[in-house]
């Protein structure tokens, strides 16, 4: 799939993978529309561009959350308005929340699935009609690695994210036929500002790492989508995981339970102190 040309719907774009995809789509000549909640953020972003990449179509920043019914349907339809057409939309929007599942609350771990799964589904119920009148698009759905399989500690993310790869999977067996590919990407770790803001409920450690830089993670989903992949696997960890759990899951349990041992703080009832 050539990218040039093309227009490109980015949520999440404010940090992270969503920005270093903004601007990766930048560099390939394509129409991107910015949307996040952070104004300034997205401001700074269509500065950059300009800058770094002249001759690409400017960036459309869009204050969007993705949590809200009205801005998902503003995001879409002013962008077909706008540019006549989404050719890629990519579901990035995410938040996180770390630390043992008896201390996450209800009410926290509904907005990580109302942001990271039914965000995603949001945006998808929108484009999907616009698509079909064209017979053609592609959906980008920014999992994880932590969708293979439940990581300690990381109970509503896992959640939500394995949530989004069944949708995924369903939604592209529905599209067969239309010309409306779906596209299933599992980064590993990645160095981006999520860690900052996510809610920590404390009873364990973050992992020291190593963390990929958003801009490699954003470079491989942009070659994936231009080879028509399927499942886009970023890491050989999360290769690994995706054929361990299906040949010798006994093997991944064990490997979970020994990350939750090295984790594990060692005050079992610390509060939220913003250990990471």
């Amino acid at each position: 799939m050539r990218i040039e040309g093309k227009n490109v719907i980015v949520t999440g774009a404010s940090s992270g993978i969503g920005r270093a995809l903004a601007l990766a789509f930048a560099g390939k000549r394509a129409a991107v529309t910015a949307a996040a909640r952070r104004a300034d953020r997205l401001d700074q972003l269509v500065r950059e561009v300009a800058e770094r990449f002249p001759d690409a179509p400017p960036v459309v920043p869009v204050t969007c959350d993705v949590t809200r019914e009205a801005d998902v349907s503003w995001l879409v339809g002013g962008t077909v308005e706008r540019r006549g057409a989404v050719d890629i939309l990519v579901n990035n929007a995410g938040i996180g929340l770390y630390g043992k599942m008896e201390s996450v609350s209800i009410e926290d771990f509904q907005e990580v699935l109302s942001v990271n799964l039914l965000g995603a589904v949001r945006c998808i119920r929108e484009v999907v009609p616009f698509m079909r009148t064209r017979e053609s698009g592609v959906i980008v759905n920014v999992a994880s690695v932590a969708a293979l399989h439940g990581v300690p500690y990381l109970s509503a993310y896992c959640a939500s994210k394995g949530a989004l790869v069944a949708a995924s999977q369903s939604l592209r067996a529905e599209l067969d036929g239309t010309g409306i590919r779906v596209m299933i990407v599992y980064p590993g770790y990645t160095d981006t500002e999520i860690f900052e803001h996510e809610k920590v409920v404390g009873g364990a450690r973050r992992p020291p790492g190593p963390f990929a830089p958003p801009g490699r993670v954003a470079a491989g989903i942009v070659r994936a989508i231009e080879r028509n992949a399927g499942d886009v696997f970023l890491t050989a960890q999360g290769r690994a995981l995706s054929v361990l759990r299906g040949l010798a899951p006994p093997i991944v349990e064990r490997a979970m339970r020994r990350i939750a041992r090295e984790l594990r703080g060692g005050d079992e009832s610390q509060a939220d102190d913003g250990t990471r």
